[in-house]
């Protein structure tokens, strides 16, 4: 990394230095800095918004995306896979399935979820059917909850609507602040760290 690299953000610099790129690396790069939480199993599940103009994400995801996760034990979920859209962007959520089972088996979450149409007993591939059925209708906030957000923030957001919040970050939080900002810290410093190790050349480390 040059010094001039070293002053800006590191992400920033990341950002920059994959613009020209080819699409398949541009992506690559894109899902091993923001979904380094999730990778390096710090959380269960990352939703990542993919998309570069004038190119068909979605065509190359469904070729190759879940190919570049298989190695690092991640799977992967299209959400947007039927919707209707001339950008082709790829809506896809990558997750570990065993962290995400151990969130499913919340009472708390399972609440929440069974208001929302998701049926007993909640198995994993199931309710990753339904929440894709629920995108094609409407964005469907329960999301957070597959995104390893604490139950109370989740409920605190559907029933003030996304308002009153004691603080925001990754989520809004209407629960423990002072965990979800350690939450937010240990997010932060995996994706910068993945973002410094692709920009030094290493590609990406768990």
């Amino acid at each position: 990394m040059d010094a001039a690299a070293m002053k800006k953000p590191i992400i920033q610099s990341l950002m920059e230095s994959i613009r020209e790129t080819d699409t398949e690396e541009y992506l690559k790069a894109l899902v091993f800095c923001f979904g380094a939480p999730t990778i390096k199993g710090l959380k269960a599940a990352t939703l990542l918004n993919l998309r570069r103009d004038g190119e068909d994400v979605r065509a190359l995801w469904r070729a190759r995306g879940e190919s570049w996760l298989h190695p690092l034990g991640v799977e992967a979920v299209l959400l947007n896979g039927r919707a209707a859209s001339a950008s082709g962007s790829a809506l896809v959520m990558i997750y570990r399935r065993r962290l995400l089972e151990r969130i499913l088996a919340s009472k708390a979450v399972r609440d929440i979820l069974a208001d929302r149409g998701y049926v007993f007993p909640f198995g994993l591939d199931a309710c990753l059917e339904h929440l894709q059925k629920r995108f094609r209708l409407e964005f469907p906030h329960e999301i957070g909850l597959f995104l390893d957000y604490p139950p109370e923030d989740v409920r605190g957001f559907l029933e003030h609507r996304g308002a009153k919040s004691l603080a925001v970050g990754y989520w809004k939080v209407y629960g423990n602040v002072e965990k979800a900002r350690r939450a937010f810290r240990r997010y932060r410093r995996a994706e910068c760290d993945a973002a410094r190790s692709l920009l030094n050349g290493n590609g990406f480390r768990l």
